[in-house]
């Protein structure tokens, strides 16, 4: 990054701080706190275990019922200060997420809290880095120098949205309306929001963390016993396997055709998703669920792949979609097998794309076959397309909205 004056920083995620499947917001959250101070409200179930929060309350709070309410818990990661919120879950827990209460509690009471803890600590002139769409245009009432909003997912096509995003796209028209800078991580996204707020919106696609994944590739990197174990070839995906996105009739295609292939699938099952149903995954011998693994053992599992591959459906979620995955297992060296994903076109020379089941087959056949061809190409690739990179593009956007903030403010005094 560039040296530049010392922000601070309020990122509206949309995603806990603690998941395990670390994606645009820690990635970039813990980048910019190596420079600047950065503040990060978490979204969803409290990931912080009950011992620690007791122990937090009672430090911070003496045990006052008011301010537990009221008060985040809150804690450091990765130079971040993460703020966890209370939020009234026995009123939300089975009410859809397009319920008046889900998204009071969600986006609303959020806000509100949030307000309060940034008066009681001074902080008036934060960038406000928004995530979630479904806080709306009312986020601006926070204290702020400028207000972005980094557009990361078509969230209208989330199962958990799908059946009623009226109230999530008026939401999102007028926060991109009232932003002063939108960013968004794919041109399909990009088409898509630009008519909201043409002169302030701009495509920063997204990227992969190089070092991380580079670590595949080091002699020094072992690879699991769960994996080192199973037979070669290894045919591996990493990430959420949920039919929203995953196309498991591919891979149960490919199982069926080479049986002496390994198929491995490193990641939670139904992760936005809860009706996904992996029995005929399961029913193949040569399929392995292995589950979630932790972020920073990742690399391991990718150096005990021979190939790597992306079978995603084409639809409305992942027509706007550009996985991180895609730069991580680039940075292995090895060969990789994608869907023809919109986002991903322009580096189609580097990797193959499969149409059909049984383009899919063949495309995995021929990368096997020749696992050395274009390496070097892959690997360039991946280090032309960093977290660094991704976070220097924006806030050169953020430099420029709050440079022409300060000039029209001179101008009116």
């Amino acid at each position: 990054m560039s040296s530049r004056e010392r922000l601070t920083i309020v990122c509206l995620s949309s995603q806990p701080w603690q998941d395990g499947m670390w994606t645009n917001k820690q990635h970039i959250m813990s980048r910019l706190a190596r420079e600047h101070r950065v503040f990060y409200v978490s979204f969803g179930p409290n990931p912080v275990p009950k011992l620690a929060r007791s122990k937090l309350r009672r430090r911070e709070l003496g045990w006052s019922p008011v301010g537990a309410f009221v008060e985040p818990v809150s804690y450091e990661q990765a130079g971040v200060t993460v703020l966890d919120f209370w939020s009234p879950r026995v009123l939300v827990r089975k009410k859809p997420a397009n319920h008046p209460w889900s998204i009071w509690a969600n986006f609303d009471l959020r806000r509100e809290l949030l307000a309060r803890y940034l008066e009681r600590h001074g902080v008036n002139d934060a960038v406000l880095w928004v995530y979630h769409p479904g806080y709306g245009a009312r986020v601006a009432e926070l204290p702020h120098s400028l207000l972005l909003y980094d557009c990361v997912d078509e969230y209208t096509e989330f199962p958990t949205y799908k059946p009623d995003p009226r109230w999530l796209v008026e939401r999102e028209a007028a926060l991109c309306a009232r932003a002063d800078v939108v960013t968004t991580t794919s041109a399909g996204l990009y088409a898509k929001k630009r008519p909201l707020n043409p002169e302030r919106t701009h495509l920063v696609h997204n990227v992969g963390d190089f070092e991380h994944f580079s670590r595949a590739r080091a002699e020094a990197t072992r690879v699991p016993d769960d994996l080192a174990a199973l037979p070669r070839p290894v045919v591996g995906f990493l990430g959420a396997v949920s039919d929203y996105k995953l196309h498991a009739g591919w891979l149960t295609a490919l199982a069926q055709k080479h049986p002496e292939y390994s198929l491995v699938l490193v990641g939670p099952v139904g992760v936005g998703d809860p009706t996904t149903d992996v029995s005929k995954l399961l029913a193949e011998p040569n399929v392995h669920l292995l589950g979630h693994r932790p972020y920073e053992v990742l690399p391991s599992y990718v150096k005990g792949f021979d190939l790597g591959v992306i079978p995603y459906r084409i639809n409305e979620y992942t027509t706007y979609s550009f996985p991180i995955k895609f730069f991580e297992l680039l940075a292995s060296g090895k060969p990789l097998v994608i869907s023809d994903l919109p986002a991903l076109r322009e580096y189609y020379e580097r990797v193959a794309v499969a149409r059909t089941s049984d383009e899919f087959v063949r495309a995995c056949e021929a990368a096997l076959a020749h696992p050395e061809a274009g390496r070097e190409e892959r690997l360039a690739l991946a280090a032309a397309n960093t977290w660094e990179h991704r976070v220097e593009r924006i806030l050169v956007h953020v430099d420029r909205a709050l440079a022409e903030k300060a000039r029209l403010a001179g101008a009116s005094t």
